[in-house]
């Protein structure tokens, strides 16, 4: 009986201490999650096997370098995603519409050319950085990026993105005439409200904080739009009644991570010119 008792009570332990073990290991991993990918990486969290991404070759027109992507703020905010969570992937950079350095798989599954595109474990296939990501992220929890705050889901960097097109393709100037500000103005109060119920004190956004996935798709549109608009269409200036939007840029355009992966101004300018049908002579000051 006491043998028994003993057997009991060694099984217990061991499946105790596997269990405080098991535990252990997951606080770690979601503690790399929030400091550094390199780190989980090290401790064997599962990342998807044989990640491909597809990205479109920039125009001749559009000033990168061979082997880089465009300024597209979709293409900016993957990279950034593929970072922090640091994925291992093998890059393409194609051009669907001339049928260039395509792969076989892209070929069959997307018919309409639509990018970025990616491609993991074996036949898993998904279209659009929003689908990639959110697909990821949901399979590969670790290294755990937080989703942003309450109301967050409300909000998409294509509105900003879409608006900024509308706009500079407008005549019309900034002011209340132009239907295409107006919906401008209305996006950057209710980021402005989000900001404050999430953090409540001005200047605190990112001050030792890591990017969100919020910010990951919010980010590189904003900064296309702010990079660009004045270049194109002088009279720009953010409204006196977002003042926690404004500081908020001011933080996030200076994260490492983010200055790692954004284009430059003169890439940016390349990437709107043949959307707008125009063609900027830009100062030799202007990287």
């Amino acid at each position: 009986m006491f043998a028994m008792h003993t057997g009991a009570a060694r099984r217990g332990a061991a499946k105790s201490s596997k269990s405080s073990s098991s535990k252990n290991t997951n606080k770690a991993l979601l503690a790399a999650g929030c400091k550094d990918a390199k780190a989980a990486k090290m401790l064997g969290y599962k990342c998807p096997k044989n990640l491909q991404i597809v990205y479109r070759k920039p125009n001749k027109e559009e000033g990168v370098e061979e082997g880089q992507v465009n300024a597209d703020p979709t293409t900016t905010e993957l990279k950034i995603y593929l970072e922090m969570k640091g994925f291992p992937h093998k890059v393409h950079i194609v051009e669907p519409e001339k049928s260039k350095n395509l792969p076989e798989w892209f070929r069959k599954n997307n018919w309409d050319g639509v990018l970025p595109m990616a491609k993991y474990d074996k036949e898993q296939y998904k279209i659009g950085s929003a689908e990639i990501m959110m697909a990821l992220e949901k399979k590969f929890r670790v290294p755990l990026l937080c989703a942003g705050g309450m109301g967050a889901s409300r909000f998409r960097g294509k509105t900003v993105k879409n608006l900024t097109l509308s706009l500079l393709k407008s005549v019309r100037p900034y002011d209340d005439s132009n239907p295409d500000w107006v919906d401008l103005k209305s996006e950057f109060r209710q980021l402005d409200e989000y900001l404050v119920q999430c953090h409540n004190k001005e200047g605190d956004y990112m001050k030792e904080k890591r990017l969100t996935l919020w910010d990951i798709r919010m980010v590189p549109a904003l900064y296309n739009l702010m990079s660009v608009a004045n270049l194109f269409k002088p009279g720009f200036e953010i409204p006196d009644d977002v003042p926690h939007l404004r500081s908020y840029m001011n933080h996030a355009f200076e994260d490492p991570i983010f200055l790692k992966f954004k284009p430059t101004i003169r890439q940016i300018v390349k990437y709107f010119e043949p959307k707008l049908n125009v063609r900027l002579v830009l100062p030799d000051d202007i990287q």
